[in-house]
């Protein structure tokens, strides 16, 4: 595929999953990729990385790559990173295992990161945005009671099962609005992703998306949590962002990218069935929460959903698929090609 509208795209983050999957596909279909990392020190990995599974194509594709350095935390670089881009792609936010002591380190990265990027693309003249932001700035604070939701309703950040990254992506999104109201010749959109699985393309780096599936297969959780997450495969929730990027009329709105929700049981069952040899360790029995309460003593990774036990919601993303025919995969087929990904990959022998 050729690219129309926007021949030259920047994507912030391209050394995380995501961001990673999106310069893939952006390659694929003849944009020109400018990336954005913290350190040039990582670009030979990216570049292997992206040529792995690009494939026959890859020494063409890659020289339609370039890369730039440019820190969330910092103004500099960015408005060199996107001049002369038709769009941006705006992938970057960080994404913690464990919750910081100090909640600043997640908020500060994600609210100046959409500040300094919407300020290089003002600057710049760029006139189209697309930023990735969450389900977790839609479903929280309003009760364990109210379990639906759309792109209509926003979390609030008063009410209960904030953490710091809840806290972070809510903030940035209201941040990007603000910013886009000031500034109204930039086109701007969100894409609020689910909890995103699907094939991990590093062979070096799992990341935090794939932690989960990466524990349960090498059979580190003894049982499972009592939670499950609105959930879409990586590959999905790219290609809404390709859809909404070339979608004229879809300025000021944000679009969910849900598939279904998926129980953390429900997936160990799947990952459990799919793989009768190297699925073995997976626990599939249900953990009561005192147990795991108990274990997130030992595990700080866990310390962090304790207030969300028992408490699982759903966000429609009916707007994305009746405007768009976006048809996502099952949660359950993205857990699965995690899993065989990480199987392929090496990281589950």
């Amino acid at each position: 595929m050729s690219p129309k509208l926007y021949p030259t795209l920047a994507i912030t983050g391209i050394t995380g999953f995501l961001g990673g999957h999106m310069a893939l596909e952006a390659l694929r279909r003849g944009h020109h990729v400018r990336g954005t990392l913290r350190s040039m020190e990582r670009a030979d990995a990216v570049r292997s990385m992206l040529a792995e599974h690009l494939g026959s194509d890859s020494e063409a594709a890659l020289t339609r790559l370039t890369f730039h350095e440019a820190d969330l935390l910092s103004s500099d670089g960015w408005v060199e990173a996107v001049s002369g881009c038709d769009a941006v792609l705006h992938v970057a936010s960080p994404f913690p295992l464990n919750s910081p002591r100090d909640e600043k380190k997640v908020i500060s990265p994600a609210r100046l990161g959409v500040k300094h990027v919407f300020e290089a693309c003002a600057a710049s003249g760029v006139k189209r945005l697309v930023q990735t932001s969450s389900t977790v700035a839609i479903v929280y604070g309003h009760g364990r009671d109210k379990t639906q939701f759309d792109e209509q309703h926003w979390t609030q950040l008063d009410g209960d099962m904030i953490s710091p990254y809840i806290k972070s992506k809510t903030l940035a999104e209201q941040d990007l609005w603000m910013m886009a109201k000031q500034h109204p010749d930039v086109m701007v959109s969100a894409v609020n992703p689910g909890f995103i699985l699907g094939p991990l393309l590093d062979r070096n780096d799992p990341g935090s998306s794939c932690d989960v599936i990466l524990k349960m297969m090498r059979g580190e959780f003894p049982g499972v949590p009592n939670l499950g997450y609105p959930t879409v495969d990586v590959r999905d929730v790219v290609s809404l962002h390709f859809l909404v990027l070339n979608d004229s009329q879809a300025a000021n709105q944000r679009f969910a990218a849900t598939a279904n929700t998926l129980p953390f049981q429900d997936l160990a069952k799947s990952l459990k069935a799919a793989f009768a040899k190297e699925g073995r360790k997976v626990g599939t029995r249900s953990m009561p929460n005192f147990l795991v309460r108990f274990f997130s003593l030992f595990d700080p990774s866990l310390r962090g959903v304790l207030p969300e036990l028992s408490y699982m919601a759903s966000v429609s993303s009916d707007l994305s698929r009746k405007r768009y025919d976006w048809k996502p995969r099952s949660a359950e087929d993205a857990g699965v090609a995690t899993a065989q990904s990480l199987i392929d990959l090496g990281y589950i022998r």
